[in-house]
């Protein structure tokens, strides 16, 4: 049992949740400022058309979006029901990671690494970037988790570090070289740099095997997207050396979906892949 009770787990997912909430509100902030140059450390949280700061009543999630039937109550504009998608998605999220991994470390920081994937997924969405910083965020998430376990005992520090920098390499060598192939061929760019150092941060944290689930789900995440996803921007539109038009399709949410899909189910569905050939 991942709890001790029912009503311990009850308790966990329900605080969870609305932890999940409160963070999707700030993380979608948080993605809003990075990626229209306001300050993520100053300034209260205000409508992105008339700019009038918010009060406690219009920052509940969800519900303030809900009560107030989609608009700021003080210009009458329309929020975009981003807002409460991104703050359940959050909250779905962190109960999911939870129940998967109980009430331990390693599930502190996955919820951390969820957290940057979102807001990173959000960066894409609007502006065709994998901000450096979340990057960064992600890898300093990781070596603090190693080194937590490290001191712990939980594992050999230097060894465990020396098996994550080779995963991480091992997967992300191949997808440059496949890039590099895609770009010659199709003569554009085929692979974001975001996106090939977001693959880097997953070998980081589930190694070479999972990638390769990884990298299948997200390229079928990605068609999926680009068939039926609205893109980022409206001119999402560019023209190549012949004049003709292809449309920007962000990779970088669909790789951090299928990140989160393999925290779930990742390591049970490549143990039964290879039970398949008894390996």
């Amino acid at each position: 049992m991942l709890f001790e009770s029912v009503p311990l787990g009850v308790y966990c997912i329900v605080l969870t949740a609305a932890l999940g909430l409160c963070m999707g509100s700030f993380l979608n902030c948080l993605a809003w400022r990075m990626t229209h140059g306001e300050s993520i450390m100053r300034g209260r949280s205000h409508c992105t058309d008339c700019g009038h700061p918010l009060a406690a009543r219009d920052l509940v999630p969800v519900f303030s979006w809900l009560l107030s039937h989609g608009r700021c109550r003080y210009c009458g504009k329309r929020v975009s029901a981003r807002y409460p998608l991104t703050e359940i998605i959050c909250a779905c999220g962190y109960v999911s990671i939870l129940i998967t991994y109980g009430l331990s470390a390693e599930t502190i920081e996955l919820v951390a690494f969820f957290s940057v994937l979102l807001v990173l997924s959000l960066t894409d969405l609007d502006d065709y970037v994998i901000p450096n910083a979340t990057i960064v965020a992600a890898i300093a998430i990781r070596l603090t988790y190693l080194v937590y376990g490290g001191l712990t005992g939980a594992f050999d520090l230097l060894p465990t570090l020396g098996r994550t920098l080779l995963n991480g390499v091992i997967v992300v060598v191949p997808v440059i070289v496949l890039a590099l192939v895609m770009d010659r061929v199709l003569g554009r760019d085929s692979l974001g740099g975001g996106d090939v150092k977001l693959l880097f941060v997953a070998g980081l944290y589930f190694g070479w095997q999972q990638c390769l689930f990884l990298l299948i789900v997200a390229c079928v995440i990605g068609i999926l997207f680009a068939f039926v996803g609205p893109g980022g921007k409206s001119d999402d539109q560019s023209e190549d050396e012949e004049g003709n038009k292809s449309r920007h399709i962000p990779f970088g949410p669909a790789i951090a979906i299928a990140c989160w899909i393999v925290m779930l189910v990742g390591s049970q569905t490549v143990e039964w892949y290879l039970g398949l050939f008894g390996i």
